[in-house]
């Protein structure tokens, strides 16, 4: 599903996702069967450029790079050109619903790696490189202070009295445990 915060300005969702009638019906002039166990994993959302009122609905389904673009369908009733087709930011909105997916899959599995004690006290130090407790309690701390922070590593060392680069250290590992979504290239936190 998408959602508003997916979107590049000017666009804006309408309807995520759309009547699950109307998606079957979609499906089946595509040409695709989408059955009742797939309903978690596809949806057709409706989603619509603010300055100009253009509407296209988008089926987001699973895919070898995780979620993807599967369909669009552009709804009438004036005709839509090349040019209009390349301007809808369909790279966009695709790593943005990949990177939100990717980030509450990794915050469900650090809460319950981390247990029901998460925010109590100082981290302290990892029992060792397995220690899933420590690396999920870490996780947590981290997605909170990324939210409000453009330096999380830093900002959650201080807070925990040790230096950025351990911090750093213990999120990477972190990432490689899958209780944090990967990083942005380019950004050192």
């Amino acid at each position: 599903m998408i959602t508003d915060a997916d979107l590049p300005t000017p666009w804006r969702t309408v309807a995520s996702p759309i009547d699950q009638k109307q998606a079957t019906a979609l499906d089946a002039v595509a040409g695709l069967q989408t059955g009742l166990d797939d309903l978690a994993l596809v949806s057709w959302d409706l989603i619509e450029n603010a300055d100009t009122g253009r509407r296209i609905m988008l089926r987001m389904g699973s895919g070898a790079s995780g979620v993807e673009i599967t369909g669009i369908y552009v709804p009438g009733p004036s005709p839509v050109g090349i040019g209009e087709l390349r301007n809808i930011p369909l790279p966009a909105i695709e790593a943005a619903v990949r990177a939100r997916t990717a980030r509450a899959t990794a915050e469900v599995g650090a809460a319950l790696a981390a247990g029901l004690d998460a925010d109590e006290g100082p981290l302290g130090n990892p029992a060792g490189p397995n220690d899933t407790r420590f690396y999920g309690r870490l996780a947590l701390r981290y997605l909170r202070v990324a939210g409000t922070s453009h330096r999380p590593a830093t900002d959650l060392a201080k807070e925990e009295g040790v230096t950025p680069r351990t911090v750093q250290r213990w999120i990477s590992h972190a990432r490689e445990l899958g209780l944090l979504p990967p990083g942005r290239k380019g950004r050192a936190s």
